[in-house]
């Protein structure tokens, strides 16, 4: 039998306005479908005040979804930025962070107060609850918004016993393309996997990272070749490749190219695979999180 390759592919902001519309997500499952690919959408539970579960169009989409073999998962409550944590430097340091970077500097204090176990683990709950039942079944796994954390996150999740997170990431590179700062490949290890790992009662997906950022031609090759080689790395480590998208940038860039971003890199998957005598399989998350941690 041959040795399994696991490929998540994952989908964040579903339901946040100006980052996600209902046509946009029609338009991801429609690529899913034609690339006989799962994927994993994480789903924001509160959008401008509009609860996900009360968005019939979207309700809709993501059943269909589901029964079509997709997971829905939980992003954080209503996307804001620091609701669980702060996140990483390189995205803060995304032009549009701005306002989110000057309060910080002016309330870091009260901002880390807010994260107690108990006020995270209620946000957690009610954004579960909005998402549960906007789709009809239970959600296993979250994302924070913008990779923000904290220890007690962590501590609330696997409290609230939510199968697997994948708030961490393993290629800071990707959003240096992006900031359009000079960047460093970093190594993908199976040691810096496990350190990630928080919880013996949770499993912790890392992505690697945004390849597909309101792409443009003048990144296409950077980002592409930085999506092979941290697949190839993944694979060669021994550990799940997990990726991470946004379901209107990813198609809003110049003539739709991050969709042909993974349309290549859905290709070099399977032929690098072969060449390793190894399968290639894409998995939700949570699908990801039983088989890979069992073994």
């Amino acid at each position: 039998m041959a040795k399994i390759n696991l490929f998540g592919f994952s989908v964040d902001d579903i339901g946040l306005d100006g980052y996600s519309t209902e046509k946009h997500l029609d338009n991801v499952l429609e690529f899913c479908a034609e690339n006989e690919v799962k994927a994993t959408f994480f789903a924001v539970p509160l959008s401008e005040g509009k609860r996900l579960d009360q968005r019939s169009g979207y309700v809709s989409i993501l059943r269909q979804a589901v029964l079509a073999g997709h997971e829905v998962a939980q992003h954080g409550l209503e996307h804001e930025r620091f609701e669980t944590g702060i996140p990483p430097d390189m995205i803060m340091m995304l032009p549009h962070e701005g306002p989110a970077r000057k309060y910080l500097a002016e309330n870091r204090e009260k901002i880390n107060a807010s994260h107690s176990v108990e006020k995270i683990r209620q946000k957690l709950h009610a954004g579960r609850k909005i998402v549960e039942d906007a789709i009809g079944c239970p959600v296993k796994g979250f994302r924070s918004p913008a990779l923000q954390s904290c220890e007690n996150m962590f501590i609330a999740l696997a409290e609230e016993k939510y199968q697997y997170d994948s708030s961490t990431y393993l290629q800071k590179a990707a959003w240096d393309i992006i900031n359009g700062n000079d960047y460093s490949v970093q190594e993908i290890t199976r040691k810096r996997f496990d350190q990630l790992q928080t919880s013996k009662n949770m499993a912790e997906l890392p992505l690697t990272a945004e390849y597909t950022w309101y792409l443009g031609k003048d990144k296409f090759e950077k980002c592409l070749n930085l999506a092979i080689h941290d697949f190839e790395s993944c694979i060669q480590a021994g550990i799940p490749f997990v990726n991470v998208c946004h379901v209107s940038p990813l198609q809003e860039g110049e003539d739709k190219l991050g969709f042909e971003l993974y349309n290549k890199l859905f290709k070099h998957a399977g032929e690098f695979s072969a060449s390793q005598q190894t399968e290639i399989q894409f998995q939700t998350l949570s699908e990801i999180s039983d088989n890979f941690f069992k073994v």
